[in-house]
């Protein structure tokens, strides 16, 4: 189980910009990308941030990829053009950047369970979203905070009834998957291949769901950036997507002119 230790951190991420032709660029979308929004139906990124994952994707010699708890063809349209390297839900399924794609198998018959407990769970009270994806389901509770105990109460009952589901806690949101992938399995898989391997590791994200992702790469010595508040075994932080995206063009533009 991850440790999610409260490191002494600036609100900066290092001095000075990582040299992008030795660096290996891996963000995660909601709440980093893109601002968190009631309905993850209308997340979306800005033309500007788009731009500039553009440029960092072609100054980096592709060294990018996108680590979400989407679905790979759900990032697809929010990013398009832009068909960077991805992986989504959490790591279940990952495209490289030859195109490639691989999926994880997954507990079916745990999932139809999980499904079935959850979506009656929703019936019984309003304003709950369920997302629906091939191997996993998330209960969004944004819009109903006062049910948090009752939501955390009914996914230890799925804990208990299917010993194959691994539960992942986020920001007003349960998630139940259908397998244990994490996304720091999903940057170890990255970081294996080219153009990724050798490069110093960079990960940015905002959620109990990046955790994974920040501890595995404590042994490689990367650059992990917590974005907004809260416990985190990240080394550095930004306060908010607004400072984040501010990074992101500050580091284009020193790529572009090194001087």
């Amino acid at each position: 189980m991850t440790s999610h230790i409260e490191r002494p951190s600036p609100h900066l991420v290092p001095p000075g910009m990582p040299d992008v032709s030795r660096t290996a660029f891996f963000f995660d979308f909601d709440g980093t990308l893109a601002e968190i929004v009631e309905d993850p139906a209308k997340a979306c990124i800005t033309r500007d941030v788009l731009a500039d994952l553009e440029a960092l994707l072609a100054l980096s010699g592709g060294a990018l990829a996108i680590v979400s708890g989407r679905e790979v063809s759900d990032l697809d349209r929010r990013l398009a053009p832009l068909r960077p390297a991805l992986a989504g839900v959490h790591g279940l399924e990952w495209r490289r950047p030859d195109g490639t794609t691989q999926r994880v198998r997954i507990a079916g018959k745990s999932l139809e369970a999980a499904r079935d407990i959850v979506m009656a769970f929703a019936a019984r009270h309003d304003g709950l979203l369920v997302e629906t994806k091939w191997a996993s389901l998330s209960l969004h509770y944004r819009q109903r905070p006062d049910l948090a105990a009752e939501c955390e109460a009914m996914a230890g009952e799925i804990a208990r009834r299917c010993k194959d589901i691994s539960i992942v806690h986020g920001k007003m949101v349960i998630e139940f998957k259908a397998a244990s992938r994490t996304k720091g399995d999903a940057l170890a898989a990255f970081m294996a291949v080219e153009p990724f391997a050798g490069r110093r590791p960079l990960f940015a994200g905002d959620d109990a769901t990046d955790e994974d992702g920040f501890a595995s790469l404590d042994h490689q010595n990367g650059i992990t950036i917590k974005i907004g508040p809260g416990d985190t075994c990240a080394r550095y932080r930004l306060p908010d997507t607004t400072a984040f995206h501010r990074w992101l063009a500050q580091l284009v533009r020193a790529a572009r002119d090194p001087a």
